[in-house]
C-alpha cells in the first residue's frame, strides 16, 4: 500500500468514524470499552479473527468486483505457511486412524482462455473432524491436514483427505463476547481453504464450501458467496470403492479454477 493511499484511507476511516461517534452519541465509557476490546483481541491473540469475522468477506468482495475467472474468498486467522509438499497420488498429512470419512478432492486449473495450468502449486488446509486446526490448537501434530501439491501436465489434481466438519470459532474470548452480546451462532460451515501459486499468476486464495451444508446461508464469517461451492458427492459404489482400495464408502468433491490470464 502506498503512502497516498494510507493517507487516503486513514483520512476517511477518522472522518466516517467521527460521524458516527456523533450520530449515536457515543459517549466515553462506550469509546473506552470499544478500544478495551481491540486491545483485549489483540492480547489473547484474536485480533484477526476479530476483524476477519466482521470484515474480511466484504474485503474480498471489492477485490472480486472485476475479477476473472474464479472468485477469490477469505483466507481466515489459520493459514501457517511452508506446509509439507506432497507427491502424486496426494495424500493429506495426518494422524495414524485420522477420525473422519475420507474425501477425495479434485479438479482442474485453467486459464481465463480455458487451457490447463499444469505445476500450479496448490496449499491446502482444513479442519480435523472436531473442527481444530493443526499449529494452532494444542495437541495436534504440526501441519495435520496441510499440505501442496501441484496440478499434473493436463492441469488436474487430486488430493486424499478427510472431509471436514461445520465448526464454532473460538468463543471464550473478545469475538465470542461481541457475538454473544449480538445474540449470533459462532458456527461456520464445512470448508476447505486453499491458495493457488504459480510464476505466472497472481497468486489465488479461495476457500470452497459443500453443497447442501448446514450454514451456509448463516455463516458466521458471512464468506459464503455461490461461486465458491463445488460439486459434492457420496460414492458408495462397491467397485468404486475396491477400485479406490477402500473398504467403506468415502466422498469426492470437485472444483475447478479458473485464473484470470
Amino acid at each position: 500500500m502506498s503512502n497516498a493511499r494510507l493517507a487516503e484511507l486513514v483520512s476517511a476511516l477518522e472522518s466516517e468514524l467521527l460521524d458516527f461517534m456523533e450520530r449515536h452519541q457515543v459517549n466515553h465509557d462506550e469509546y473506552r470499552a470499544a478500544t478495551d476490546l481491540i486491545v483485549s483481541s489483540i492480547k489473547q491473540g484474536e485480533e484477526s479473527l476479530l476483524f476477519d469475522v466482521f470484515f474480511e468477506a466484504r474485503a474480498t468482495d471489492t477485490g472480486n468486483v472485476d475479477r476473472e475467472g474464479s472468485p477469490e474468498a477469505i483466507e481466515g486467522p489459520f493459514y501457517v505457511p511452508n506446509a509439507p509438499f506432497l507427491p502424486a497420488p496426494s495424500v493429506m498429512p495426518q494422524r495414524p486412524n485420522e477420525a473422519g470419512v475420507i474425501l477425495f478432492f479434485t479438479g482442474e486449473v485453467r486459464d481465463a482462455k480455458g487451457n490447463p495450468i499444469s505445476e500450479m502449486e496448490i496449499d491446502l488446509w482444513h479442519a480435523d473432524a472436531e473442527g481444530l486446526y493443526s499449529n494452532i490448537h494444542p495437541g495436534i501434530p504440526d501441519f495435520n491436514l496441510r499440505g501442496r501439491f501441484n496440478t499434473d501436465s493436463d492441469g488436474k489434481f487430486e488430493v486424499k483427505t478427510i472431509l471436514p466438519p461445520p465448526y464454532e470459532i473460538p468463543k471464550s474470548g473478545p469475538t465470542g463476547y461481541v457475538l454473544s452480546q449480538l445474540g449470533r451462532h459462532f458456527f461456520r460451515p464445512a470448508h476447505l481453504h486453499m491458495k493457488l501459486r504459480h510464476p505466472n499468476h497472481v497468486e489465488m486464495t479461495s476457500q470452497l464450501y459443500f453443497a447442501g451444508g448446514d450454514y451456509l446461508k448463516n455463516d458466521v464469517a458471512n464468506a459464503v458467496r455461490e461461486g465458491l461451492i463445488g460439486v459434492f458427492s457420496y460414492v458408495d459404489d462397491p467397485a468404486e470403492i475396491a477400485r479406490r482400495g477402500l473398504s467403506d464408502p468415502f466422498y469426492v468433491y470437485r472444483y475447478d479454477f479458473t485464473l484470470p490470464s
